[in-house]
């Protein structure tokens, strides 16, 4: 059974990378979790009856609907891979909190941590990668299959891990240098054609995260992770990064690599905790009194208001609305090189 399911296990790796076009680090997890279902479903001839079975039990013992839903997910793919088809259930979850997206101070913060390393070799490297992650807006699989025939005048080509069309990132000139040096000076030849590796060969999936967690403790950015490098961008480069103007969603849609601009748009929206933030600052503001306001009678029909909640905002009627709060611009000097 071990050895039937392993090989069929590797046939579904194959199958998943190229006619089910789905991402490296998705066919990598989707492996491990189907394996592991094994354990209580007969994966490769599986029945109707126990996998509800399977899915009750889960419920049953309060596994979270997002788990239940994930493991459906990979299980639905390796069953239309083999051919079988079977009912599974879909669970309601909840909306999914706004992403955690550094502030400009731990950005910079987190550069700064990317360069520390004791070892020039390890400095240079990671230090380009926590600048490929935050500018390029790169996910993890796209950085790592990077090749030194990718690495072009003014940027870098991307293969999408998404199945999205190959892109080519524009870098500034500074940056541009950083690789010709790393590749030069410092850059281990334990892999032939890999732009990043270490003395085993070509970096893996797993030690990129290990980096980058640990530059995010030094950083004092404990919960940081690679994708979250890639909001950051997105959200920087359509609010204005490093003081600029705010760039067209378009060119961010590219940048990024999304295949519809829909997806692009996420990065538009204000998240809860600001709209909170500022609705909280405000009406404090205003059961104050503390902006400038017309006075009228704090008396009213159904007897005395608070100081500010009996007034009105000054100049305000109709449709019109108080000026919104502006964005501070990003304390960046560009490109962070004078770090």
């Amino acid at each position: 059974m071990t050895e039937g399911l392993e090989a069929k296990l590797e046939e579904y790796r194959v199958w998943a990378l190229t006619l089910g076009h789905y991402s490296s680090s998705t066919v990598t997890r989707s492996v491990r979790r189907i394996r592991e279902l094994s354990r209580v479903i007969d994966v490769l001839h599986p029945k109707q009856k126990q996998v509800l079975d399977f899915f009750a039990k889960e419920r049953t013992r309060g596994v979270k609907p997002h788990t239940m839903n994930n493991q459906r997910k990979d299980l639905d793919a390796f069953f239309r891979f083999l051919g079988v088809k079977v009912e599974l259930p879909v669970y309601p979850e909840p909306p999914p909190p706004d992403p955690r997206i550094p502030t400009d101070e731990e950005a910079l913060a987190l550069l700064k941590a990317a360069s520390g390393a004791r070892d020039r070799a390890t400095a240079a490297r990671n230090k380009l990668i926590m600048e490929l992650l935050m500018f390029g807006g790169i996910r993890r699989g796209e950085l790592l299959s990077i090749n030194l025939d990718d690495v072009r005048e003014n940027g870098i080509r991307i293969r999408s891990e998404k199945g999205e069309a190959e892109r080519i990132i524009g870098l500034p000139p500074e940056m541009m240098g950083e690789i010709r040096e790393y590749v030069e000076h410092y850059r281990s030849r334990s892999d032939q054609s890999a732009l990043f590796t270490t003395s085993a060969g070509r970096l893996s999936y797993d030690y990129l995260g290990h980096i980058v967690k640990q530059i995010g403790a030094a950083a004092g950015v404990k919960w940081f992770h690679c994708h979250a490098a890639r909001h950051w961008c997105g959200t920087s480069l359509l609010r204005g990064m490093l003081g600029s103007k705010p760039l067209d969603i378009r060119y961010v849609q590219i940048h990024l690599g999304h295949k519809s601009l829909k997806t692009t748009q996420r990065y538009t929206h204000v998240s809860q905790l600001e709209v909170a933030d500022q609705v909280q600052k405000r009406l404090g503001k205003f059961f104050r009194g503390d902006e400038k306001m017309s006075g009228v009678s704090e008396w009213n029909e159904s007897g005395p208001g608070h100081s500010g909640a009996a007034r009105i905002w000054t100049g305000v009627s109709g449709s019109q609305s108080p000026k919104d709060t502006k964005l501070p611009h990003s304390p960046f000097q560009p490109y962070f090189h004078s770090v």
